[in-house]
């Protein structure tokens, strides 16, 4: 039987436009163990803070994404 293997452990972080499904911002190359800190508050709003000028979304999805493909 064939399964699900990730091509790298690292992880990335997507800020996503909630209306919209537009990803607004990535950070990537984190592991399991460091991505809660970008989960906070805190940083969700200083990463848009520094990173999204004009507008912002009124909601946002944050979520963490790692890529698996299909092997032998």
């Amino acid at each position: 039987m064939k399964k699900y293997t990730k091509d790298t452990p690292r992880l990335t972080v997507k800020y996503i436009n909630s209306q919209t499904e537009e990803t607004i911002f990535e950070v990537k190359d984190r592991n399991w163990m460091n991505v809660g800190e970008l989960l906070s508050d805190h940083y969700v709003t200083e990463v848009m803070r520094q990173n999204i000028k004009g507008t912002v979304p009124d909601k946002l999805l944050v979520l963490v994404v790692g890529e698996y493909s299909l092997t032998e």
